[in-house]
């Protein structure tokens, strides 16, 4: 019995392979061989296909051990700024695996096809955070993940070992998946921003002044290492010369600077503000660098 479960894994993997990783390479050797290939197109293909093979290795990495999760807190919104959910109902943040959780979002909106939509529940001390992709066929069924399973799907099948790792339970309805895991709540002075990664970008900020009011330290270095990448001159209160923009944390700006005087005002917030009327741009800690320095272009009218 024993022999006839590894030739049918086998013959399974076998089939796996030969149809989602060798026929996409045949494709990807077949467009590059024409001389006419869209090498962005043949990027996103290749990367597809390495994503393929990272999932099939981590599949049986997994059935070995649990996987570990790195546990630090995790700023929700910007996690979630993807996935279709109350904003209200969300808090700022959760003691969770940021990384393995988005890795688990994008495999199931992957394989759904469909919006991933999140419903957030508070409880004391903790939250739940449920998520479904695709809309449901027929009964909901637990996904095994197991490599004997008549399909071999290597990334839900590493989403389902995340999410068992998580506490949870993957479960899926035709090609719509769902989950849901709880976590407890954690405190910004806990959090620990990204070390930031970006390409050292053309001067745009010199001679412009940004007033940055942020209060939590870590951010603060992690803001201003961006901006003074781009030359900008950061003040951390209000000082003699007057700001070219005012990047803030919340709603408090306008008790320093009336709003008809105030110049730009970049919102990069923990939660979503109260009168979103008064910002004309909003953005969820941390955000990229990159965008943090698209959003400048845009607020101060820089031209490239």
């Amino acid at each position: 019995m024993e022999t006839t479960t590894a030739a049918q894994i086998r013959a399974r993997l076998l089939a796996a392979l030969n149809q989602d990783l060798r026929a996409p390479l045949a494709r990807i050797a077949t467009s590059a061989s024409t001389g006419f290939a869209d090498l962005h197109a043949l990027e996103g293909e290749a990367r597809r296909q390495l994503e393929w093979l990272s999932d099939l290795q981590e599949c049986a990495r997994f059935e070995l051990q649990t996987p570990e999760l790195a546990l630090a807190p995790a700023y929700l919104h910007a996690l979630m700024q993807h996935v279709s959910h109350d904003r209200a109902e969300l808090p700022g943040l959760a003691l969770l695996d940021g990384r393995r959780l988005a890795q688990v979002m994008a495999r199931i909106r992957e394989h759904a096809g469909g919006q991933l939509a999140l419903k957030a529940r508070r409880f004391p001390g903790t939250v739940e955070l449920a998520f479904q992709a695709g809309q449901a066929d027929g009964p909901w069924c637990e996904v095994s993940a197991s490599l004997a399973d008549d399909r071999i799907l290597p990334g839900v099948m590493v989403a389902a070992h995340l999410v068992r790792a998580m506490g949870g339970i993957l479960r899926q309805s035709g090609e719509s998946l769902r989950f849901a895991i709880r976590a407890p709540l954690a405190e910004e002075r806990d959090a620990m921003p990204p070390t930031p990664h970006f390409d050292w970008p053309e001067p745009f900020g010199a001679g412009h002044v940004i007033l940055l009011l942020e209060p939590h330290q870590p951010m603060q270095d992690y803001l201003s290492e961006i901006l003074e990448s781009a030359e900008f001159d950061v003040q951390y209160e209000p000082g003699d010369r007057d700001p070219a923009l005012i990047l803030c944390s919340d709603e408090s700006v306008w008790d320093l600077w009336p709003r008809e005087e105030a110049p730009p005002v970049l919102l990069h917030t923990l939660l979503p503000p109260a009168r979103p009327e008064d910002f004309v741009e909003v953005m969820y800690k941390p955000a990229p660098a990159s965008m943090l320095l698209s959003a400048l272009r845009r607020r101060l009218e820089i031209r490239f």
